[in-house]
């Protein structure tokens, strides 16, 4: 009779504990953002709401879920402009999303260039070798330091982001986590330091989702989605670029990063008008021109026509089916200014932002030269 009071008395020590535990589980307060289609709680939500919230960390992005990254495996939530980890007993954690867009984008941090001299008003990090001065140094003091941001893997630096449709140029430097943007315009306001959406960046870069198309390309590149499939991240924005056309043809110039393939300072468009498929075709180059090098050939063209100098040049004088292709060049090269994106169907699309053109370069090696739709 003992025996069975006891086995009793531990039956409903056990159900006690199952009971309590459901309406707490089932009571863990959650927030759902409409905006986004997804809900936060538990640890992730406590850790969003206590450092900063919204402005901080943006919309989640994604369920919770279980990820390896960095050499852990765990829960892990993606927000607009964070990625957070539960570590349990550790507490919740950001990932190291500054240097990982640093290395996709082909600048890793350790090459940027360090300072020559420390102001006094400013910290020097020797784990980096980078300061961190003014409004930056103000912010990071003032929303969790190191803990939040990393130590600095940059200096301050100019850079064009997008912006929704359009482009924004302006100082940014980059933490082992954040990416901080300074925004004059609003000085004076909470918002004079903001972080980059680096959670967005990251995470549509290693997911199956549709990166939007950078400013200028959208209403271009919605025309053509069954060619063009999604855009992939991290185009480039504003870069340095040239043209110059030719007695039949045209060649198109868009830089690199200077860190990124530095025996490569960019990609060369060879477009021409082939007869035998009765349109525009386009063949992509490397650019391997570099100064110091001879400028030109030397050669003696025809009366009212030029030589093409610089990368052109080069390529053109050591391709002879390219010169025989083109010709000799009709103009001289033009600076410009451009945005490329490439598109994960195998297209590219180049924006010439002086002369508001789009070239869409189509997998099957075609040209569409239009006018860019509003």
């Amino acid at each position: 009779m003992k025996r069975w009071t006891l086995i009793l008395t531990l039956l409903l020590a056990v159900t006690g504990v199952l009971v309590a535990a459901t309406p707490a589980n089932a009571a863990e307060r959650q927030r759902c953002f409409p905006e986004t289609g997804y809900c936060v709680s538990g640890a992730i939500l406590r850790y969003w709401e206590r450092n900063g919230g919204l402005p901080v960390f943006g919309y989640p992005i994604s369920e919770l879920r279980i990820e390896t990254v960095e050499n852990w495996t765990g829960p892990v939530q993606w927000f607009e402009r964070d990625r957070l980890e539960d570590h349990g007993s550790i507490g919740v954690l950001a990932g190291r999303l500054g240097a990982q867009v640093l290395d996709w984008q082909g600048r890793p941090w350790q090459s940027l260039p360090r300072p020559t001299a420390i102001p006094k008003e400013c910290q020097f990090f020797p784990e980096t070798g980078h300061t961190l001065c003014g409004k930056f140094l103000e912010y990071w003091r003032r929303n969790g330091g190191l803990m939040r941001f990393g130590y600095p893997i940059s200096e301050p630096m100019t850079e064009t982001l997008a912006n929704g449709d359009e482009l924004w140029t302006g100082t940014v430097q980059y933490f082992e986590r954040r990416r901080m943007e300074y925004h004059p315009e609003l000085a004076g306001t909470r918002y004079e330091v903001l972080l980059g959406l680096l959670g967005r960046d990251v995470y549509t870069a290693i997911s199956d989702r549709c990166a939007p198309p950078a400013p200028f390309l959208g209403p271009t590149t919605r025309a053509y989605p069954d060619i063009l499939g999604c855009p992939a991240p991290f185009p480039k924005l504003a870069f340095p670029a040239a043209s110059q056309r030719f007695e039949r043809g045209a060649m198109y110039w868009v830089s690199n990063p200077p860190s990124l393939t530095p025996w490569q300072s960019g990609n060369i468009w060879v477009v021409f008008y082939d007869t035998a498929r009765g349109s525009l075709v386009w063949q992509l180059y490397p650019d391997y021109w570099r100064e110091g090098e001879p400028v030109s050939g030397g050669m003696t063209p025809p009366p009212g026509l030029l030589e093409p100098i610089r990368g052109f040049g080069k390529l053109w004088r050591e391709n002879p089916t390219i010169r025989e292709t083109l010709g000799w060049a009709v103009e001289p090269e033009r600076a410009d200014t451009a945005v490329e994106q490439y598109f994960r169907g195998g297209a590219f699309v180049i924006y010439r932002m002086n002369s508001d053109r789009v070239y869409i370069m189509k997998p099957d090696n075609t040209v569409e030269d239009i006018q860019r739709i509003r």
